[in-house]
């Protein structure tokens, strides 16, 4: 049995990736993969965390989650996605660096199907995103969800460094959420665990948000006549085509209160060099551009 958690992070597409893959559920079974719907699990995966207290599930608990997933079907793969599995957003920004208590939690996730190949999956988006994100999100205002945080502490390789140490020997995918409109059709996949060729609905849901409909009709023609093998094309084609995207859809504007360009150039440059570290981590797939 192969346990996929996709952990988001937090204003990264997440839920669209899950529906993506739901559009798709019938052919996905029929490889063995199951994406249960997420509100069918809400809530379940915590009380059982909290109840084992750091230790590995029985066998006759582990029975019981495979039972409420798989409605006592038969699978090898279960794709598993909740906005929660890393907490409450405001909690990803700490004095401690982001998403401190991730560790912990992934920890917990691991342990609830200890006899089970188990995946984690993480989107990592620039922290000034990030943050705007998670403010969009909450209830409260910049200075009540940053307090005196130094924004330059909050990175990413050290964040993913901790993770790995929670987890032991599970994978760990990562990729950084600017380049989804580039690797969108292998994001699904490498979650699916399907190859290259697989034919999935929805390979070109992200670039219809950015792109005209008569340029994304013109990519799916050329796509078609590429070979499955031929990324390094395909991410070629999509440069090109992104030319004529508006910028507004390219660039979102960040303005949080106090922020500097000098600022946001610090932490741009600090935030790609972590991901150049984050790639050559041991126990990390990351899916480049």
């Amino acid at each position: 049995m192969e346990i996929v958690y996709h952990l988001g992070a937090h204003g990264t597409n997440q839920t669209r990736i899950v529906r993506t893959l739901l559009n798709n559920r019938d052919a996905l079974w029929q490889r063995g993969i199951k994406i249960p719907a997420p509100g069918s699990y809400r809530g379940v995966f915590g009380d059982a965390i909290a109840a084992l207290k750091g230790h590995e599930a029985t066998e006759e608990m582990q029975d019981m989650l495979l039972d409420s997933l798989l409605d006592s079907e038969e699978a090898n793969r279960i794709i598993l996605s909740q906005p929660t599995f890393l907490g409450m957003p405001r909690r990803a920004l700490s004095i401690e660096g982001l998403y401190p208590r991730a560790p912990a939690r992934m920890s917990g996730l691991s342990n609830l199907f200890p006899d089970s190949v188990v995946e984690f999956f993480l989107a990592v988006p620039h922290p000034a995103r990030l943050i705007s994100d998670i403010i969009e999100a909450s209830d409260d205002n910049y200075h009540d969800i940053m307090g005196s945080l130094d924004p330059t502490t909050l990175r990413w390789a050290p964040a993913i460094q901790n993770m790995l140490k929670a987890i032991g020997d599970r994978e760990l995918v990562i990729w950084a959420q600017e380049d989804l409109p580039f690797i969108w059709p292998d994001v699904l996949r490498r979650i699916a665990n399907v190859p290259a060729d697989f034919a999935l609905n929805g390979d070109f849901d992200i670039l219809s948000d950015l792109l005209p409909a008569p340029v994304v009709d013109d990519l799916a023609s050329r796509f078609a006549e590429l070979p499955p093998d031929s990324a390094d094309q395909r991410h070629e084609l999509i440069e090109q085509a992104l030319a004529h995207a508006e910028p507004d859809k390219m660039e979102a504007a960040i303005s949080l209160p106090g922020w500097t360009q000098d600022l946001i150039d610090r932490i741009t440059e600090d935030y790609h060099d972590d991901l150049d570290e984050i790639a050559a981590l041991p126990g990390v797939e990351f899916i480049s551009a």
